[in-house]
């Protein structure tokens, strides 16, 4: 059992890292300042370098935070209980959702790197955390009914190196023409959702719904599934 210390400076670990998400979600990475989260939690802002020795080491945690409530939701939607094809349009209607409800976090996430060691960090975690989830589907197809990919012969021996590269990576159990078609996959996915919440689809599209079901038709396609986005 944990003594009332301990108890406490866990709370204030809890209210530090909550008062750091709610910062960005109002005002952006940028508002995540230990002296604003200091202001907010009510101590003083060394008394925060007691829990982190950097803001970058804060910065880590909060992020580690989004990427572990993404990760849940996302595997939530991708229950083993149900079929394969619910499982994979279920993860990735809920990044869409995810992303729509989180606008700042996704953005956190996801958005233009910074170029600095912890935005680095924090995109390795969520890549291979995500990598995994889809990958893991993915994998499971292979197994039950693998789809049409390219050799490894027809790859470039250029990108045969990177998916070789990636594969080593993520501990992915795939050809690398499957994991070609992963990255295919992904890649849509992401270029949509960004373009939505970005808003940099340009004028004209005020429902971005159907734009991202007939993208999730096309790559069930790819992978041997068929969707039908009205009986969702």
């Amino acid at each position: 059992m944990r003594t009332r210390r301990e108890r406490l400076r866990a709370e204030l670990d809890r209210d530090i890292r909550a008062s750091a998400r709610r910062l960005l979600q109002a005002d952006g990475p940028a508002a995540m300042t230990m002296a604003a989260i200091a202001r907010e939690v009510g101590v003083t802002a060394p008394a925060i370098y007691r829990y982190y020795e950097s803001h970058d080491d804060l910065v880590r945690a909060v992020a580690a935070d989004l990427v572990e409530d993404l990760v849940t939701t996302l595997t939530a939607a991708a229950d083993p209980s149900r079929d394969l094809l619910t499982r994979v349009t279920g993860a990735t209607n809920a990044i869409r959702s995810w992303a729509q409800e989180h606008p700042s976090e996704f953005t956190f996430l996801f958005g233009s790197p910074s170029g600095s060691r912890a935005q680095g960090e924090i995109s390795a975690d969520w890549v291979v955390r995500l990598a995994h989830l889809f990958g893991g589907l993915f994998e499971e197809i292979w197994r039950q009914r693998p789809f049409p990919v390219l050799s490894d012969e027809e790859l470039v021996p250029a990108l045969r190196d990177e998916l070789a590269s990636y594969r080593r990576t993520t501990g992915l159990d795939l050809p690398l023409g499957a994991i070609w078609v992963l990255l295919t996959c992904w890649q849509r996915i992401y270029s949509v959702v960004c373009l939505e919440i970005f808003g940099h689809l340009g004028v004209g599209i005020d429902d971005h719904g159907p734009l991202f079901d007939q993208m999730l038709v096309e790559l069930c396609a790819l992978i041997g599934l068929e969707y039908d986005p009205s009986t969702r």
